[in-house]
This record gives C-alpha cells, sequence and structure tokens, in this order.
C-alpha cells in the first residue's frame, strides 16, 4: 500500500469513529516521516496533502484551545451563552472538509454534555438542596407532562401500580412549594415550574406498565433518559445534554434537542420527528412508517430499519448540515428501494443490488443528485423511500 493510500485509510478509520483524531493525528505523523522518502515525481502531491493534515491539526488544536477556555472563563450566569458561542464557532468551521473529518459536532456534544454531567457543572453546589417525593395511582388514558431546569429527567419502569417520582430542587429560596408545583387532576399529572433564576430542578421517575395518551418532558442543561414507556404520543425536549430514549412504544415520538447527542434504539412509532440543532442523531433497531430528522451541524446515523406492524412502507427524510447521513438497513428481508439523495460537497453512496438510476448529475450546482429505485419497486411487498439531503457532507446508504 502506498503512503498516500495509508493516509487516506487513516482518514477513512477517523470519519468511521475507529480511531480517535489523537490517534490519527499520530498514525499521520508517523507517515510524513516515511513520506520523505518517496520518489520526487510525488512531491507535489505530497505538498497537497500535507497542507490538508496540516489544516486538521490546526482545526484540532483549535477545538482543544476553545474546549480549555470554556471551562475556565464560563459563569453562573452566561452558561446557555458560552455554550451558543460554542456551538457558532463549531458552525463556521462545520463547512470545512477538515471539520468533517474531525467530526467537530460530535467532538463537541460530548463535551458540553459532559460538562453539563460532571462536577464541572457545580453551578449550584453551595444552594440548599432539598428532595421532595410525589405518588399518584395511574391508570390508562393519562397525561403525564414533567418538567426541570438545569437537571435530568430519568424516567424508568417499574412493577408498582403508581408514579412515583423523587425531585431534587437546588436553590437559593426557602420554601420549595413555591419553586415546583404538582398537580393530579382530570386524568393528568404535571410537575411545573413557578420561578425562574438560578435554580437547579431535576426528577427520577418510576412509571408502571400502563399507556399514556401523551408524556411531555422538558428541560435545559440536562439530560433526558425515558426507559419502557408506552404512550399515544411522547415529547422530549432539553440543551446541552444527551437525549436517550430506548425501550419506547408510541404512536408519534418528537424529539427537540440543541447541542445535544440524541440516541434511540429499540423503538415502536408510526411516526418520529426530530428536530435538532448542533446535534448528533443515532438511531437504532427502529420500527417505524415515517421518519423526519432534521439536523444542523450533525450527523445522522441510522440502523436496522422494520417495518412498523401493519405498515408495508418505510418513509425516511433526513436532512442535516455540515455533516454527514449513513443509513444502514441490515435488510434480510425483500423489499423495494426508492431513494432521492442530494450531497453537497459530498459522495452519494448507494449500496443497494439491483438498483436502476433515473439521474446521476455530478455536475449539478449545489452538489451531486442521486435519484434510484429497485427494479421491479412497484411489485414489491414491502418498501423503504428514502430522501436524504447533506449540506456539506455525505450520503451513504447500505442495504
Amino acid at each position: 500500500m502506498s503512503n498516500s493510500e495509508e493516509r487516506l485509510l487513516i482518514l477513512k478509520m477517523l470519519e468511521e469513529g475507529k480511531i480517535t483524531s489523537e490517534e490519527a493525528a499520530r498514525l499521520l505523523e508517523a507517515l510524513e516521516g516515511n513520506a520523505k522518502q518517496e520518489q520526487t515525481e510525488n512531491a507535489s502531491k505530497q505538498q497537497r496533502q500535507t497542507g490538508f493534515y496540516d489544516e486538521i491539526y490546526k482545526m484540532r488544536d483549535r477545538i482543544n484551545e476553545w474546549t480549555r477556555d470554556f471551562k475556565k472563563n464560563y459563569t453562573n450566569k452566561d452558561f446557555d451563552k458560552m455554550v451558543d458561542e460554542f456551538s457558532a464557532k463549531a458552525e463556521k468551521l462545520g463547512k470545512n472538509v477538515a471539520a468533517a473529518t474531525l467530526g467537530i459536532v460530535d467532538r463537541i456534544v460530548d463535551y458540553v454534555g459532559s460538562f453539563v454531567d460532571t462536577n464541572a457543572f457545580n453551578i449550584f453546589g453551595s444552594y440548599k438542596t432539598v428532595d421532595k417525593s410525589f405518588e399518584t395511582p395511574a391508570i390508562d388514558g393519562m397525561d403525564f407532562n414533567v418538567m426541570a431546569v438545569n437537571g435530568h429527567i430519568l424516567v424508568k419502569k417499574h412493577h408498582d401500580n403508581k408514579i412515583v417520582i423523587r425531585s431534587r430542587v437546588k436553590s437559593p429560596h426557602d420554601n420549595v412549594d413555591d419553586i415546583i408545583s404538582f398537580t393530579d387532576s382530570d386524568n393528568a399529572v404535571s410537575l411545573t415550574i413557578n420561578k425562574a433564576g438560578n435554580i437547579s430542578i431535576s426528577h427520577e421517575i418510576f412509571l408502571p406498565a400502563v399507556k399514556f395518551k401523551n408524556i411531555r418532558l422538558e428541560t435545559t442543561n440536562g439530560k433526558i433518559l425515558i426507559e419502557d414507556s408506552l404512550s399515544e404520543y411522547l415529547e422530549c425536549t432539553t440543551k446541552n445534554a444527551p437525549v436517550e430514549v430506548t425501550g419506547a412504544n408510541s404512536g408519534k415520538m418528537f424529539i427537540n434537542a440543541r447541542n445535544s447527542r440524541i440516541q434511540a434504539s429499540y423503538i415502536i412509532s408510526r411516526n418520529i420527528q426530530i428536530d435538532a440543532t448542533s446535534s448528533v442523531v443515532d438511531m437504532k433497531n427502529i420500527k417505524a412508517v415515517d421518519i423526519s430528522a432534521i439536523t444542523m451541524n450533525g450527523r445522522i446515523l441510522m440502523e436496522n430499519l422494520q417495518n412498523h406492524q401493519d405498515s408495508s412502507e418505510i418513509n425516511l427524510v433526513l436532512k442535516t448540515t455540515n455533516g454527514g447521513i449513513k443509513v444502514n438497513m441490515n435488510d434480510m428481508d425483500n423489499k423495494g428501494y426508492k431513494i432521492k439523495a442530494l450531497a453537497s460537497n459530498g459522495d452519494v453512496n448507494l449500496l443497494i443490488p439491483e438498483l436502476m438510476y433515473h439521474n446521476v448529475n455530478k455536475q449539478r450546482t449545489g452538489g451531486n443528485l442521486v435519484e434510484a429505485e429497485s427494479n421491479g419497486y412497484g411489485n414489491y411487498a414491502k418498501k423503504v423511500n428514502i430522501y436524504a439531503e447533506a449540506i456539506n457532507g455525505y450520503v451513504e446508504v447500505v442495504k
């Protein structure tokens, strides 16, 4: 393998997450020493490549510098402002090929999330801590609405027949009852926030195996985790911390996130909608009819998508800016595919057997456009329809 091929392999491994940027840098530096021994006729090509790698090194150092400044300079009052400025820098760099190679948004959202979840985010450490508990019977068809702020919402299943909420409040106020309100009436349970300011409210929630009508969870600067839920509608809203949904069964699911990593796995839902900014979307083992995932400054990764029980079609609308889209269907069934993919400043790879290409226009203004469908698409009992659009990124669909 030539020196240039080895470089490309290292970059591909970095892009796929098989090695870290630090490991890639060490490998590239080692190759730089070997590159000096190559033939003179390859010198100009090596110079161009070296410029690209130098750009990666500078990009990596710049991100590390930002994280150091972020941790050093943040204060209680301007945390959200610092995160927004941090993300704005990432957006400007996101159009750069080196930034895409490094997975810049992945690194930033993971850093911000870890900063929030660890003791580094100790804004409220000096405040008085008060623990509160709430319990109420649960029946089918209930509405369940919970708000937190500067804290997490963790929802788990238990075998009791009641809803149990354990809340932790940190604030400069003496009366916690003035800060949060718990209501249980008209077949609805709500836990809302009455005061703004320097307050931290987090919840650990245990739900029984009943089917709720609506479940709505909302927080800032805190993680949302929900496991094994059953509802007609599920909504999660947060920023600056991860969203993790596992084992949810719902008619419709909506996730709104900012500066977050969104992970959804083992989901059954007819309709899934994700609206995100500066977020990475990672979905695995999903049964659905319609999936819409739109994010800015982040990648979309999907794996093992299956038809919903009563539907013969899966419809995907995937859009990202400054990031790539990869769909791995893990398809062992006999499905027909119809795909329209647009990638600006990136490639479109459709690794689906027996595709008929209707439009392959690599010279199209704004990027590469590919339209294709399976031979005999209309005769398939099960179908997969994909619209994928990546601005400053790639699109890859694998059967």
